[in-house]
């Protein structure tokens, strides 16, 4: 073989290695196309993504229906000489002048949500780059509430138990891996509430350091810096989890107090006060139908206006404590001292029904297609000494009840079931009411699990707190200790594939549970190719050699 045809090979051997890197680089742009996304957001916590490629003249409702494909969804929609109108999606029909389906536009610039000023039949898809339909109630001035998931934060954790129906779920992240992203210590003292999360924003509520510092409410940005602090005045310990709606942070007080704060500036918008009591607020709220629903220490569910201004307030019990509020079908579902689960009417009607759990009912009710799911402890001189998970139906008809030690942690829900945590560890109960598995975590568990897409993750209550990770068999993945050493109270928090978690030492620690990539695909026929491309050039080196030395000879 001639010098010239050496060189020749040799080129051509680099020139395939070269097409191997662009030949990726282009399956990799692929795989992040220029479709239009599309979110379907229920208005109870669940949403769905999907992305549908924009050929031809497409229109938004066009994009619609090709996404609801995708996501197995039916459309139910009307025509007329306006235009398309969506009656619903999924099975979930509008009720207005409830909740009824509404068409939002992403606005790249602004990075926001705007409601769309023409039908969907009407919006050329090719200008789109999201667009997002929303079951939501109107406000009094017809506006409403926009989405909070958006395009570059998907999966937003907005109250306590993540949702109106109290799943404590959000199906993303995997348990594969974990790494520590960061942790901030906010020097606040301890911290014994969960992380919400939305957008870029997180918000966590601090204690205040004893006998020298208030309570803050602190917003951090996804990296973990402090942005601002808000003072809450006159508070104490705090349990209560904070809240997000579109534009606020709404904050319950141990001083009885509820606070809201403008979420991108902390700016105070308006305080209002509930009925005086010794613990204050220790229920975490929820926003439904533009209303902000908190338990009171006094018994009292309170329901407050967006602006503050006291809309209703039903007393079903001498003291709730801890106990959140769920809802669903214009019905309101909370726990009390007394060991009942109270049903109360979203309009301020009054109570619909109650129905006797037993000891005192602290979880937030855990809000199932067919039954609602709350833990109760029983007490004996203030210590709890005993426990278990009960099923309601929506009647307030006992269906099931399970032993599982004594806990005040709220049920959350998996695939296979509902999961509890109590001090003996973790529970699986099937739908039926049927032990599936019990799984020791070597301590207490004070806060509530939650769940992401193919793990359960706890905090356990010791002198060093660990975060641990059980699959959905019982099994566990792996356990973290978190340093320094501390008690920890929280429920965890999942969205945007980071777990978060905060302690009483201070910290907010934040866990990425990014799936490794496989190597397959592109990558795999990159390697192949390389591999190829770098034994021709070493063959050809051999063979140029032999010939030279041949020639010599």
């Amino acid at each position: 073989m001639g010098g010239i045809s050496l060189r020749f090979a040799a080129l051509l051997a680099f020139l395939m290695i070269v097409s191997a890197s662009l030949a990726v680089t282009v399956v990799a742009a692929g795989s992040t196309s220029d479709g239009c996304m599309v979110l379907i957001d229920f208005g109870n916590g669940k949403v769905l993504w999907t992305s549908v490629e924009v050929q031809g003249n497409l229109s938004a409702f066009n994009v619609t229906m090709d996404a609801a494909g995708q996501l197995g969804l039916d459309v139910s929609y009307s025509e007329s000489s306006f235009g398309v109108f969506v009656n619903g999606i999924g099975g979930v029909m509008g009720d207005w002048p409830n909740e009824w389906w509404h068409f939002w536009i992403w606005n790249p610039a602004s990075k926001a949500w705007e409601s769309a000023t023409q039908g969907p039949s009407s919006v050329a898809a090719k200008d789109i780059v999201a667009l997002a339909w929303s079951y939501v109630m109107d406000r009094p001035d017809f506006s409403a509430q926009s989405p909070l998931a958006t395009p570059d934060h998907k999966s937003p954790w907005t109250s306590f138990r993540h949702d109106l129906l109290s799943t404590g779920s959000s199906l993303t992240g995997s348990s594969a891996k974990i790494s520590l992203a960061w942790n901030k210590d906010l020097t606040n003292g301890p911290i014994d509430t969960s992380v919400v999360a939305a957008g870029d924003r997180l918000y966590v509520l601090t204690s205040g350091v004893y006998n020298r510092t208030q309570p803050h409410l602190s917003c951090l940005n996804r990296a973990g810096d402090i942005l601002w602090n808000a003072t809450i005045d006159g508070a104490k310990y705090q349990i209560a989890s904070p809240m997000i709606t579109e534009n606020l942070v709404v904050v319950p007080s141990s001083n009885g107090k509820v606070y809201a704060f403008d979420s991108k500036t902390g700016a105070p918008y308006w305080v209002s006060g509930t009925e005086s009591s010794r613990t204050g607020l220790t229920s975490s709220p929820i926003l439904y139908r533009n209303q902000v629903i908190v338990g009171g220490g006094d018994g009292k569910l309170y329901s407050f206006a967006d602006n503050g201004t006291l809309l209703w307030a039903t007393k079903v019990a001498s003291s709730i404590y801890f106990s959140s509020p769920a809802a669903r079908d214009g019905i309101v579902y909370i726990g009390s001292e007394e060991g009942r689960l109270h049903a109360v009417a979203a309009d301020g009607t009054g109570e619909i029904w109650n129905v006797t759990v037993g000891g005192k009912v602290r979880s937030a009710p855990l809000l199932l297609e067919n039954e609602i799911v709350v833990t109760y402890s029983i007490y004996e001189n203030m210590t709890a000494v005993d426990g278990g998970a009960v099923a309601v139906s929506y009647d307030g008809e006992e269906l099931w009840r399970v032993d599982v030690n004594a806990t005040s942690s709220s049920a959350a829900e998996t695939i296979n079931g509902v999961v509890v945590s109590s001090e003996d560890g973790l529970t699986m109960i099937s739908p039926g009411g049927q032990v599936i598995w019990r799984t020791s975590l070597g301590a207490h568990i004070t806060g509530s699990p939650s769940v992401g897409k193919d793990a359960i993750y706890a905090v356990t209550f010791e002198e060093q707190s660990r975060v641990v990770a059980v699959n959905l068999s019982g099994a566990i993945i792996w356990s973290y200790a978190l340093e320094p050493k501390q008690f920890s109270m929280c429920s965890p928090t999942i969205s945007d594939d980071v777990l978060y978690v905060t302690s009483d030492n201070g910290l907010v620690y934040a866990f990425s549970l990014i799936e490794p990539e496989p190597v397959g695909g592109g990558n795999m026929l990159f390697l192949i190719i390389v591999f190829i491309g770098i034994f021709t050039i070493l063959m050809i080196g051999a063979v140029g050699n032999w010939i030279a030395g041949k020639r010599l000879d």
